[in-house]
């Protein structure tokens, strides 16, 4: 019997399996074949874009946020990156029986506080009560709409080609680690300060200023996943430079006593440029404005075998393949 294991749900390969063998063909939605976080359409003459997210992060409360900010943060994100202005969201609840009615509150008011943040309305909403056991705390699900920012300008994985640069908006991998030093399990002291946070001004400017091809946010599966989610749809190779790629110190230490590789480390506030050449300066100028971190880490090459390539520190190449394995559940 076929079932369900937690790789499906790590934004890596298994899911992506998922989602191509079995939903796609089901649904059969033209829509849905861009695969991407957001799907974007014209509707009576405008360009709209949805995008809808689930959030079973575990803790609920993380140095950095919370899953009621991350919820909002999440589905605005996904907005932003595809060229588009958010303008309101739905959210629901799925609440176990017994769950904390202070931090219910708690988490709502985050939710609103990052809105407002955000200039989103919530415009409707539903909520589910489950029995003890039947859920894990607290399950939210947002649902945003957004407008085009400009449609001569919309970021496509069709306009991606050869020799474009890749630039990374800043440290790669925080969020991620932020969720592994809260497991009391591993004994960790500090707690490291998730990257959870809004993406629309740094966006906004950007796209004032610089003519992206592409963009897509970092979440579950991390750098790794992404930049191969790109390389497949836009049928061209991708390398990156190992010693460009930003880590801060603290996500590193982590990766180097629990063995784990920080290009698959989940961000929640980071996202990936892919600009042309004249204008990298540009736009590195601008990204610096928010976070120190952002570089360039590689191009787009012309090569098209669908693959990204990391140039090592000690002089090699090798691929950099997506997500394969369960690294941590309920992350995001």
């Amino acid at each position: 019997m076929r079932t369900i294991r937690k790789e499906h749900g790590n934004g890596g390969k298994q899911t992506y399996e998922l989602i191509d063998n079995l939903f796609k063909p089901i649904f059969g939605s033209e829509i849905l074949k861009s695969g991407d976080d957001s799907t974007v359409f014209s509707l009576n003459g405008m360009k709209v874009g949805i995008s809808t997210d689930s959030f079973v992060v575990k803790p609920y409360f993380f140095k950095g946020g919370d899953i009621g900010k991350l919820s909002v943060c999440g589905t605005v994100n996904d907005l932003a990156v595809a060229g588009l202005e958010p303008k309101y969201i739905t959210v629901s609840f799925i609440i176990e029986e017994g769950f904390s009615m202070d931090d219910l509150e708690k988490i709502t008011k985050s939710m609103k506080k990052y809105a407002d943040l955000a200039k989103v309305e919530v415009v409707a909403g539903d909520t589910k009560v489950v029995e003890k056991g039947a859920a894990d705390g607290i399950f939210i699900n947002t649902t945003g709409l957004g407008v085009a920012r400009d449609t001569q300008k919309m970021p496509s994985i069709s306009r991606i080609k050869g020799n474009q640069v890749v630039i990374v908006s800043g440290d790669i991998g925080r969020h991620g680690a932020c969720i592994y030093s809260h497991n009391e399990d591993l004994g960790f002291e500090d707690r490291i300060e998730s990257d959870c946070g809004l993406l629309l001004d740094v966006i906004s400017e950007l796209m004032q200023e610089v003519d992206v091809a592409y963009m897509k946010d970092l979440t579950r599966g991390g750098l790794a996943t992404a930049l191969n989610e790109i390389a497949q749809k836009s049928g061209f190779d991708i390398k990156v430079e190992e010693e460009k790629i930003p880590v801060a110190d603290e996500v590193k230490a982590l990766c180097d006593i629990l063995g784990l590789d920080s290009y698959y480390l989940a961000c929640e506030g980071r996202f990936v440029a892919i600009v042309n050449g004249d204008e990298k300066e540009k736009a590195i100028e601008i990204l610096r404005k928010y976070n120190g971190f952002a570089c360039e880490i590689g191009k787009v090459e012309e090569s098209r075998e669908k693959r990204v390539y990391l140039s090592t520190t000690f002089g090699g190449t090798r691929i950099l393949d997506m997500l394969y394995y369960e690294m941590l559940p309920r992350i995001c």
